[in-house]
């Protein structure tokens, strides 16, 4: 049997939407000239830059979530001030914990535990504003709360592997025989094959690796991850 681990954020649900809702509630923008996946992209990136600063104690989880919109839109081309950088943070925050998993994820969550896998999740961020997400998806109720790792609790963070390292120790199951599923290059398919573990890469839109690092799968949406040949 296989010990399978997924990330949260776009990978089990689709962070797109709740941001989406958030920019046009607070700046009603011209969705024609918008590419809101282009524009998340970017302030995903930034917030993976600026967590190991926020982990480091050098400035508040605040200012790392405000901070992380003003640097990806300024890079979009969209200038946002202060207030309105606050207001998107505040709206988007909101909207997170009335949340649907991605179609398919369900399923193969279940067929995983039924089948005797042993299935959890490894995500970074804020343990309550994690596992606030985690219940709101329901997910609280298929997986136990020891399979469960974010890294503000477990003090370690992706892509570490030494997080990975970690979670095999607390549950008993080894590298070889483990199995991560994620969308982000650089935390999840870097960190976690140098941990030794197979990766199965979600890469919904389209995105170019960026490193030589060869995933042992990829897929672009659920009804493909089921087709691979995992277990």
């Amino acid at each position: 049997m296989l010990a399978i681990f997924f990330d949260l954020d776009d990978t089990l649900y689709d962070h797109l939407v709740p941001f989406q809702e958030a920019v046009r509630e607070v700046l009603s923008p011209d969705e024609n000239s918008l590419d809101f996946a282009e524009l998340f992209y970017k302030v995903r990136h930034h917030s993976d830059v600026l967590w190991p600063v926020y982990l480091r104690g050098e400035i508040p989880l605040e200012e790392t979530r405000v901070r992380r919109l003003e640097l990806a839109f300024a890079e979009y081309g969209l200038q946002i001030d202060r207030d309105q950088a606050t207001a998107i943070q505040a709206a988007y925050i909101g909207r997170q914990y009335t949340i649907q998993m991605i179609d398919g994820v369900r399923e193969h969550l279940e067929r995983f535990i039924a089948d005797g896998h042993k299935v959890g999740i490894i995500t970074n961020g804020p343990k309550d504003h994690q596992m606030s997400k985690i219940r709101g998806l329901g997910l609280d109720q298929m997986i136990p709360e020891d399979m469960i790792f974010i890294s503000d609790a477990v003090g370690l963070a992706k892509p570490d592997p030494e997080i990975f390292v970690h979670v095999n120790q607390k549950t008993g199951t080894s590298a070889n025989n483990s199995l991560y599923i994620g969308d982000t290059w650089a935390n999840d398919v870097v960190g976690a094959l140098a941990a030794g573990w197979k990766v199965c890469w979600y890469n919904p839109r389209g995105r170019q690796p960026a490193t030589d690092h060869k995933p042992s799968y990829i897929f672009t949406n659920y009804k493909e991850f089921g087709e691979l040949p995992l277990v």
